[in-house]
């Protein structure tokens, strides 16, 4: 997928487009983080589940998973440890 600096369309337009969903960026450099800023700008405007790490968007997944496949029951923290 392009970068904001490269060709159109970018990963902001396919956001404001309706084509992501979720976004899982993971800035390491000046460069990224300061398109990071922009990308989870237009993630927010649209209400698009934003991540940066792929261990919370994997968390998120199988959430999700859950949700939709099986019954999801309620448990106090205690019970958990």
């Amino acid at each position: 997928m392009s970068k904001l600096s490269e060709e159109r369309p970018n990963v902001v337009d396919r956001i404001r487009n309706g084509e992501i969903h979720m976004v899982i960026n993971t800035p390491s450099g000046k460069r990224e983080r300061s398109d990071a800023y922009f990308i989870r700008r237009a993630a927010v405007e649209h209400k698009i589940p934003y991540f940066t790490t792929v261990r919370a968007a994997h968390a998120a997944v199988e959430a999700i998973d859950s949700y939709k496949n099986r019954q999801l029951s309620v448990k106090p923290l205690q019970e958990m440890i």
